[in-house]
């Protein structure tokens, strides 16, 4: 197989360089690498060595163009393989289109919650000629699907890509010849707000989207590129495309969305019965640079039925679908005029059967987090910022399915209706599709079943970011750091790591300081200043790139961000090291943290931020070294040094043990290479374990660095009595839960 881009189908390619991936069962003496524009040779390499990766740069290309890959590779024994692939230009990124919208703005904050119909946008184009070729470039923002001629073109679901959109914008190219086969031919993109209009929602009381990301009205750009016998063309959007509202009355990523059916024919909400179609509104759209799409998309990979209805009333009904899904609900009832029905989910119920929809109200709006404290989400808010959906109903078969939202649950509860009304019903789990290239499985039925629940709650949270849990959806620079092994080893993440590391570059403070999150979305708890996160969770851009390179063995991307990366230790350094030491969460979600002191609770605090900042100098120093850059090497390999030595100075103990000698402590001095005696600091971090009961109590660093030393120095027991522990993750597996908690007590 021969990937490019990290792609191995329906490959677009808008830039260079282009990165050629390969393998072979033999030992490789020597390749050459061919690139044709149809007929035409325009590339050729020829080289010794045993390199399965290969940056191309040298490519003139055009824009709407195919080029074919052919790989020849030569073994050492006379052995042959040839591979081949292809992708396809569009645009290149420059758009004769321009950004379009329906020109509809919110005068103040309530009036977001009321609610607005959302826009539909359409093209309608008149052939009289053959068409031998036919692409359109697109991006909708926030969210967009894609129609011509009644059919829908989009492959994902949720779609654009999150990201900063004033710095990158990332657009879609479809191969739409099939979708074109008549005189006269209709174009239909769908508009919804997604992550570009969001809620002035206060998650957690305190953080309105609105103030934080880049944010506009729903818009689109778009070229239409056709190719026939002697011309071709490109239709950009522009002020003759036309906009009308749609069927969706409300819709927002966390809140829910409400669906008209009165207003559409059959499932295709853009059928609609009575458009009233107006000339669009040019816009000038957001800054960002406009950059094709590379990652896989999210999609539909999972069908869960109903295993139990609960029966409230005659018009309410709970469905619990036996598993926690992140994803849509597939409903199809029948109903009479008029009818509405509403739904709420939860990842949970009381004892009363009733929903539990705490453990996914956006950013805790609604939840008494102390006595009397109930976080306030702001004016014209939701009391509960609970996940909800509505519609209303046409006389006759109804069929609901998300489109713009993500919910995360196991139960939906079904009023305005009575079970008998009930057609059908599923629940979709909804993800970023990722190849999986690593499995595990074993004697024990529990421990297999412990990783299928982790891989699910994995993919629950991917969705062009790795997001965090339902609630928030954010992407943490530290829980990335904390997952990053696991993650390479069992999904192909080459495509979305590297999106990854341009998101937090591309969020990266005036100051060269990387933010907590990205896209960022205002938190910055403990952080080293000027918007910047703390000292792990910036440990996000160094540590993926670093894994990225020897996962992936792309060596431009390397160089690329190394300037970021000096940038980000000039910023470090601004602050002095006794204070420097104080700007981070340390070892996040330990079991010892002190709950009174929210911030600043976790063991070893000083010492592991310290560590940290001797990890930044630490990667650092090897990217030089892996571009053979030696001065550079020496200048932060130097500085690492002298980091240690003050670590050493001010947090080991006159025993030996560092800091406050906390299973956090000894499994960080033991990771960063700080004890005398490595098999003595193991046998005190082993003896401390047993004194838990087997329970290994750090936090997210330490519980991934722990797992890394056990494996290191021959103790894998330790882990495997650990994920046996009755009240750890056993108690959560209880009563057939398919995804892992956020939190748990040992008690």
């Amino acid at each position: 197989m021969l990937s490019i881009n990290y792609q191995t189908e329906n490959i677009i390619v808008d830039h260079l360089p282009i990165m050629v991936c390969w393998s072979t069962n033999y030992p490789q003496k020597s390749f050459s690498i061919k690139v044709y524009k149809g007929a035409e040779l325009v590339s050729l390499i020829a080289r010794e060595g045993n390199n399965t990766i290969v940056t191309l740069d040298a490519i003139s290309l055009q824009s709407f163009t195919s080029y074919t890959i052919e790989v020849l590779t030569h073994g050492d024994n006379g052995e042959n393989n040839v591979f081949k692939n292809s992708f396809t230009t569009s645009n290149l990124g420059h758009f004769s289109g321009r950004w379009v919208s329906g020109g509809h703005h919110f005068t103040n904050d309530i009036h977001y919650y009321r609610g607005k119909r959302n826009v539909v946008m359409r093209k309608t184009i008149y052939l009289d000629e053959d068409l031998l070729d036919a692409y359109i470039s697109i991006v909708g923002l926030g969210f967009y699907k894609l129609y011509i001629n009644g059919k829908e073109v989009t492959r994902g679901e949720l779609n654009t890509d999150w990201t900063n959109y004033a710095k990158i914008i990332y657009y879609d190219t479809y191969n739409i010849k099939p979708f074109i086969n008549q005189p006269k031919n209709e174009v239909i993109v769908e508009l919804a707000d997604g992550w570009f209009n969001p809620a002035p929602l206060k998650l957690f009381g305190k953080y309105n989207l609105r103030e934080t990301l880049t944010i506009g009205e729903p818009q689109v750009i778009a070229d239409i590129y056709m190719k026939f016998a002697d011309r071709e063309m490109i239709i950009g959007s522009d002020a003759d495309w036309q906009y009308c509202e749609g069927a969706y009355t409300f819709n927002n990523i966390y809140l829910g969305e409400r669906l008209d059916m009165k207003l559409f024919r059959g499932d295709n909400t853009t059928d609609l019965l009575m458009p009233d179609w107006k000339n669009v509104v040019l816009s000038n759209g957001p800054e960002g640079r406009l950059v094709s799409s590379f990652i896989p998309k999210i999609n539909h990979t999972l069908s869960l039925g109903a295993e139990h209805i609960h029966v409230v009333d005659e018009e309410t009904f709970i469905i619990d679908f036996g598993a926690i899904v992140t994803g849509f609900i597939d409903l199809s009832i029948t109903a009479s005029e008029n009818q509405r029905v509403e739904l709420l989910y939860s990842e949970d119920v009381d004892e009363n059967y009733e929903l539990n929809t705490d453990s996914t109200l956006a950013g805790f709006v609604g939840k008494q987090v102390t006595e009397g404290v109930i976080i306030d989400g702001g004016i014209g808010a939701p009391a509960r910022a609970e996940q909800k959906d509505a519609f209303e109903c046409r006389s006759g078969k109804n069929h609901f399915i998300n489109a713009f939202t993500c919910h995360s649950f196991r139960y939906v509860q079904l009023s305005g209706i009575n079970i008998e009304q009930l057609n059908n019903v599923q629940a979709l789990s909804v993800h970023t599709v990722l190849r999986e290239n690593g499995g595990f499985y074993c004697s024990d039925p529990y421990i297999n079943k412990l990783f299928e629940v982790a891989k699910r709650t994995k993919l629950n949270n991917i969705h062009s970011v790795f997001g965090d849990c339902a609630r928030e959806r954010f992407a943490y620079g530290g829980d990335i750091v904390a997952l990053a092994r696991s993650q390479v080893y069992q999904f192909d993440s080459a495509a979305i790591y590297k999106k990854t590391i341009f998101d937090f570059i591309n969020d990266i403070r005036p100051c060269g300081g990387v933010t907590e999150t990205a896209p960022f979305m205002g938190i910055k708890t403990n952080g080293v200043g000027g918007e910047t996160g703390p000292l792990g969770w910036q440990l996000v851009l160094p540590y993926l790139i670093a894994i990225h390179y020897r996962h992936y063995g792309n060596v431009n991307l390397l160089a690329e961000s190394l300037p970021f990366l000096e940038k980000q230790i000039l910023s470090l350094e601004m602050r002095d090291f006794d204070d420097l030491v104080t700007c981070c969460l340390g070892d996040w979600g330990s079991r010892v943290h002190d709950m009174r002191n929210y911030k600043n609770g976790s063991p070893a605090l000083h010492f592991t931020s310290a560590c940290f900042y001797y990890y930044h100098l630490l990667i650092i120093a090897k990217i030089c070294d892996d571009l053979g850059f030696k001065e550079k090497w020496l200048k932060y390999i130097g500085k690492a040094n002298k980091i240690r030595e003050k670590i050493l100075s001010l947090y080991k103990n006159t025993d030996g043990s560092f800091a406050d000698r906390s299973q956090t402590s000894f499994v960080f001095a033991i990771y960063f290479d700080l004890c005398d005696d490595i098999e003595s600091s193991l046998n005190a971090l082993i003896d401390l374990i047993k004194k838990e009961q087997n329970v290994i109590t750090c936090g997210i660093f330490g519980q991934s660095f722990a797992y890394e030393i056990f494996h290191r120095y021959g103790h894998n027991e330790l882990i495997l009595e650990w994920l046996r522990v009755e009240a750890g993750f056993k108690k959560m597996l209880k009563n057939d839960a398919s995804t892992l908690k956020e939190f748990s007590v040992i008690t």
